[in-house]
């Protein structure tokens, strides 16, 4: 009902609540209807927003769909793989999730989307969102609560709290697992840097901060090594592609971690046993990192028995609910989980899927790096953060099968639409040609980045 109040009158309103929602809301919220697809919060949620978007007259600054060759291209082929597929039911259930929402939603952004404000509220909604998530964290780490035992317990898919050998209590929040908690962590961190470095208002600098130093102490409590690498990563291109007040609190932050592991031993020798014991092929945390880099002959091996698999692959889903057998450190064993996204693109839906959706993906991203390059400063700070976040979950993609496993799939994909949308915002604004970003000759576009978005659903 709420974003049905919010979008009343447009449903461009309602988007930052829908975000909100739906990076929020875990998996494990849903109806189980036998012999059909689950109802979900985000279903219903991006069915609320469908029906508003069809209720209401387009105002739309996208001319034609892009990316729309691609997007039915790999559509096609996911439907080839699930007739093919060793699970026709489980492929097909995925297939509404990892093609058909990622895709409505896509097209519903960059159709809805006309104001900058609306890109910072959003922006905005996920930095809350995740600042929330630290709260529940919180809970987690000191008070072995986790909000995720207020679902029932048949709808869990393991147990409220997650607790590993020889890492202990790791936080999720509303998270399947730790390390894509981690991941939303290190795409969103760049992000509240960057408001923070153009928020004005004392009060929604305060929450900020608060909400960033959250963030960090959350990323450690994850104890996920992929998670942290990301996040270095993107620090990396932030100082290089963001160039405001954002560098001086890129110094802040290193010099009170630099502090904190000082004054606090214990979390460096938390940080340094982690790296030693990943180094340590016989340990729990080396078999770990050995087993990702065992994934690929076995996947490229169960594609080289036939032909026909690979190129369709297995069917989406079928690596999860029926396994692969994998070797490494001379032991052969049936693995239900596949920690490298790309390596599991590519034994669903062949070498041909993973062709289709990585040149989807990357094109994308090839795409968002133009318009930064053509944009001018403010605007091209915003670009810039929007890239880091895309690009920081393309590289999390690595560690962890998170593109449809978790709320942070939609969450790339909100900065996905964004990136699309935001270039035609900043050309309408400056009364340029949909041909390119030159010089702006009247309105400078830091008044509206400048702007607080107070009216964040916070």
């Amino acid at each position: 009902m709420g974003l049905v109040r919010a979008g009343r009158t447009r449903v461009e309103q309602a988007l930052p609540l829908f975000c909100f929602v739906v990076a929020l809301m875990p998996i494990d919220a849903r109806i189980a209807v036998p012999g059909l697809f689950d109802v979900s919060t985000e279903r219903i949620a991006l069915l609320t927003i469908a029906a508003l978007f069809l209720s209401q007259p387009r105002r739309s600054l996208i001319k034609r769909m892009p990316l729309k060759y691609l997007i039915v291209l790999h559509l096609m082929w996911l439907t080839i793989s699930t007739c093919y597929s060793l699970s026709v039911a489980t492929s097909a259930k995925m297939m509404l999730a990892q093609g058909i929402e990622y895709y409505l939603m896509f097209y519903l952004f960059i159709n809805s989307i006309t104001e900058i404000r609306t890109v910072l509220r959003i922006m905005y909604a996920l930095v809350g969102c995740l600042g929330l998530c630290c709260i529940f964290g919180l809970f987690e780490a000191y008070a072995k609560w986790s909000v995720m035992s207020l679902l029932p317990s048949n709808l869990l898919l393991g147990a409220p709290l997650y607790i590993e050998a020889g890492r202990g209590l790791r936080i999720r929040a509303t998270f399947p697992h730790p390390i894509l908690f981690g991941d939303a962590l290190a795409m969103t961190i760049p992000i509240a840097l960057y408001l923070l470095s153009v928020c004005k208002k004392n009060g929604q600098r305060a929450m900020l901060w608060t909400i960033t130093a959250l963030q960090f102490w959350a990323l450690y409590k994850t104890s996920s090594r992929g998670p942290w690498l990301t996040l270095a990563l993107s620090i990396v291109l932030l100082w290089m592609l963001v160039k405001n007040r954002v560098r001086k609190y890129l110094i802040g932050f290193a010099v009170l971690t630099m502090i904190v592991l000082v004054a606090r031993p214990g979390i460096r020798e938390t940080i340094s046993n982690l790296y030693d014991s990943t180094q340590e092929s016989n340990s729990r945390l080396g078999s770990s990192y050995g087993y990702r880099h065992a994934l690929i002959p076995a996947v490229t091996g169960a594609l080289a028995k036939d032909s026909k698999r690979m190129w369709v692959g297995y069917g989406l889903g079928t690596f999860r609910e029926i396994g692969l057998d994998i070797t490494f450190l001379n032991i052969t064993q049936r693995w239900h989980t596949c920690d490298d996204n790309w390596a599991l693109f590519l034994y669903e839906t062949g070498y041909a899927g993973l062709a289709i959706i990585a040149l989807l993906l990357f094109k994308i991203l090839w795409g968002a790096l133009r318009s930064f390059w053509r944009m001018k400063r403010p605007d091209k700070n915003l670009m810039g953060t929007i890239v880091i976040g895309i690009a920081g979950f393309y590289f999390g993609l690595l560690s962890v099968a998170g593109y449809n496993w978790g709320q942070q799939g939609f969450m790339a994909w909100m900065l996905i639409s964004l990136s699309v949308v935001y270039p035609k915002i900043v050309m309408r604004k400056a009364n340029l040609p949909d041909n390119g970003l030159a010089v702006r000759k009247n309105m400078s576009m830091a008044d509206e980045e400048m702007r607080p978005a107070s009216a964040v659903l916070l």
